[in-house]
């Protein structure tokens, strides 16, 4: 008997565990309403920097350039507008794990542009790579696109694209697709 009770237990623990959350939809729609005009920001910035890393990486002489700075500051502005990381997770978003875990990979997500711009800025003055700014800008819009594609539930049957894995290579090393034939 004792035997019966701790497999039931154990099969409807797992059963509990292996279930995914539902998010309702009256959270969704309460979190959607307090979050929605803060993730416009948050994908402008996401969107800026990855222009500003695509225009540092044609040419890194653009960093000097006024209209340069002016989208740096757009995009810093962007992200004060999404919130600062402490005010975010203090705010009263509704009682659910799998939401919980959404607003904190946003959180997440703009701290890595934070981090992406730093770098960037840092770099653009250095003339160093951007490859610390990019994975981190790569990363951030991962996070972001999954977390839009549930809290707007959207099912279009796209996946989102992965995110970049860089080939590390050692100083003086080439790409295999810059070596030339003699």
């Amino acid at each position: 008997m004792l035997k019966m009770k701790i497999v039931f237990g154990l099969l409807f623990s797992f059963f509990l565990f292996s279930c995914e959350e539902k998010i309702s939809k009256n959270d969704l729609e309460e979190y959607k309403s307090m979050m929605d005009i803060r993730l416009g920001h948050l994908g402008n910035a996401i969107i800026m920097q990855g222009r500003l890393l695509d225009s540092f990486n044609l040419s890194n002489e653009r960093a000097d350039e006024d209209h340069f700075k002016e989208a740096e500051e757009l995009v810093k502005s962007n992200l004060e507008s999404f919130g600062r990381s402490d005010e975010l997770r203090n705010l009263k978003i509704p009682n659910s794990r799998k939401l919980r875990e959404i607003h904190n990979s946003l959180i997440e997500a703009s701290e890595l542009l934070i981090s992406a711009g730093n770098a960037l800025e840092d770099n653009a003055w250095l003339g160093g790579s951007v490859s610390f700014a990019e994975r981190n800008l790569d990363t951030a819009r991962v996070a972001f696109q999954k977390a839009v594609k549930v809290v707007y539930a959207i099912e279009d049957g796209k996946e989102i694209k992965p995110e970049m894995e860089y080939e590390e290579y050692e100083v003086g090393d080439k790409p295999e697709k810059f070596q030339f034939k003699k």
